[in-house]
């Protein structure tokens, strides 16, 4: 890990870096590398970008041949080249022909695991350079304890380089907490302690014991919400998925996963599972009937046993016609729900109701023959009873049909997507995206993450279990270009996305690289590059309430810049900057790039 002057070094373990800052790095790289590692004890030395092209992210604008002056962690003054003094003793780097923008947040990463395993990053912070390499100056860690703590004590104090954390601690779910007394305990607690965040999780199956139950009651979750909002410590979560959409919107709580809308919205499973429930048990007994129908048919084609009545054929035919069509309903939706490969098709929600309307007709049809079997007095207890096991159970599914499954396959339409941006729109809700965490689940672009050359920086042990971990989704997944048009809408509401990405929150999610894979993803989704480049600049440093702190490039802010070749408002091409400041402290790409090759050469 590398260290400040005064901080203890791995023995070898800078070997690349020294050898690159030494042999490669003349003139701007020297003057970098005495910037990075100040004497004990020393004031760093003003840095200023010369003639350089800034954007500033306060619109979207370029400020041409301008100059950015550094002091310590802070910049003090930006202007036109000829209206700013450069202080005498300053770095100067030259930035002709450049751009120099905010450094980038990741608003949604884990410190402490990976989704496979507790403790597969780094000690002391050891994967920092992994971030800083791909220019992700600021994170938000939403998951943490008293070492993430420490970590932040000591970036923020020079004595640990890295990006600026922000931290929650403990997740806050039930059954860890559970009345509205334990949820003020427990988020007071948390801020007395020093966290900067607040994270929200139900059902979390990681590790035992904080195995979500029930779900928050409503008065716990409103609760939490209201007692976050009094402290003035940001929250965000996953979606109350027992609770639903209309509790989240008045509670106002922030998401920290686009794809959570899933569970309370376009496919609340959870929130419905009597619907599930009905729809499994009605069909079994549906199929039960028809087995036991084509079983005694088999049985009367024996002589002996003569023909059965007129009434018996239609009843067989009536559920066979109603299975079929159940089917032919189960395949559609299958072809259209979030994630099908025609998740887009009008059509097939059409066919998929208009089947729904004919399971309505058979299930009349069963009734009618059901009240005339009853009338026949001559007709056994038998056979009474599994003709009304089909028709109540046939009558079962069209409940299930026409209150739950219709309405929710017109949910993920483009109509229904519209209807839930206008109202997330109206409840201001910033969202946190996690596109590219739907890539790695088995989305389009999960060959492109296991090709990832990031994953070579990564622990052996944690890139060898990522490797070994088979395929999940199936072949025809879109379930990322489903929330890319989900994304879309949301923008075009004005819904404030955040970009985040979990970052070893799941296998394939490299620090830093997988930022940008994120906003690429934004960028397919229809934002302008610069909207994307606000995802991870101006958001997040808002929704932490940080926006004086951080986010743009202007007096007052804190150092944390990046110098990339081309205008990132054209094309946000940010994976390999020239340079990184972090806090002040300059970092050319080839010095990040020998920390990374110290990385990599860790048995």
């Amino acid at each position: 890990m590398f260290r400040v002057q005064g901080m203890t070094r791995r023995p070898g373990k800078l070997a690349a870096s020294l050898v690159l800052a030494a042999l490669g790095l003349v003139g701007l790289a020297d003057a970098a590398h005495a910037q990075a590692q100040p004497a004990a004890g020393a004031p760093a030395a003003p840095v200023a970008f010369i003639n350089v092209n800034v954007v500033p992210m306060d619109s979207a604008r370029v400020l041409p041949g301008h100059t950015v002056v550094v002091q310590n962690d802070r910049i003090v003054a930006v202007g036109p080249a000829t209206e700013v003094a450069v202080p005498t003793g300053a770095v100067r780097i030259d930035g002709a022909g450049r751009y120099l923008v905010p450094g980038l947040t990741d608003a949604h990463v884990h410190l402490i695991g990976d989704g496979t395993a507790r403790g597969a990053t780094r000690a002391d912070f050891g994967d920092a350079p992994l971030y800083l390499a791909h220019g992700v100056t600021t994170i938000i860690n939403l998951r943490g304890s008293k070492t993430q703590l420490e970590w932040r004590r000591r970036i923020e104090e020079g004595r640990l380089i890295g990006p600026t954390i922000y931290t929650a601690g403990e997740f806050v779910n039930e059954p860890r907490v559970t009345t509205p007394e334990d949820v003020e305990r427990e988020i007071t607690r948390q801020v007395a302690e020093g966290y900067d965040v607040i994270k929200f999780h139900e059902i979390y199956t990681t590790d035992a014991g904080n195995i979500t139950i029930a779900g928050l009651s409503l008065d716990a979750y409103r609760h939490m919400n209201e007692v976050a909002r009094r402290l003035g410590v940001p929250l965000v979560g996953h979606a109350p998925v027992r609770l639903g959409l209309n509790a989240m919107l008045d509670a106002r709580q922030p998401l920290a996963h686009l794809g959570s809308l899933s569970n309370i919205y376009f496919l609340p499973m959870v929130a419905h599972l009597g619907w599930l429930i009905v729809t499994a048990v009605s069909v079994a007994a549906l199929v039960l009937v028809a087995v036991a129908g084509a079983a005694r048919a088999m049985i009367r084609r024996w002589p002996a046993y003569g023909r059965p009545p007129r009434y018996i054929a239609r009843i067989r035919l009536l559920v066979g016609m109603q299975l079929l069509t159940t089917v032919g309903a189960a395949v559609s939706a299958a072809l259209f729900l979030p994630g099908g490969p025609y998740f887009g098709s009008v059509t097939l929600r059409v066919v998929f109701s208009i089947l729904c309307l004919a399971i309505t007709a058979h299930s009349v049809a069963l009734l009618i023959v059901t009240s005339a079997v009853w009338r026949d007095e001559i007709t056994s207890v038998a056979r009474r009873l599994q003709v009304t096991l089909a028709s109540m159970a046939s009558l079962a599914l069209v409940c299930a049909a026409l209150v739950f499954w219709v309405p929710v396959a017109w949910r993920s339409s483009p109509a229904g997507i519209e209807r839930l941006a206008t109202r997330l729109g109206g409840a201001g809700l910033p969202v946190q995206t996690t596109l590219v965490a739907y890539d790695a689940v088995g989305g389009p672009g999960r060959e492109r993450l296991l090709q990832n050359p990031a994953l070579d920086y990564l622990r052996p042990d944690v890139r060898e279990r990522w490797r070994r971990i088979p395929q999940a989704a199936p072949r025809g997944y879109r379930y990322t270009e489903f929330m890319q048009t989900v994304a879309a809408a949301l923008h075009q509401h004005g819904v404030p996305l955040i970009a985040g990405t979990d970052a070893m929150g799941y296998p394939w999610l490299a620090p830093g690289s997988s930022l940008h894979r994120e906003l690429e993803l934004l960028i397919e989704s229809g934002l302008t590059p610069y909207d994307a480049l606000r995802t991870a600049t101006v958001a997040p440093a808002v929704f932490l309430g940080r926006g004086d702190e951080f986010g743009t490039i202007a007096p007052g802010k804190r150092a944390d810049l990046l110098l990339v070749h081309g205008n990132p408002l054209e094309s946000v091409g940010l994976q390999r900057p020239l340079g990184v400041m972090t806090r002040g402290r300059w970092f050319t790409h080839e010095h990040l790039q020998g920390m990374l090759t110290a990385l990599s050469q860790e048995p």
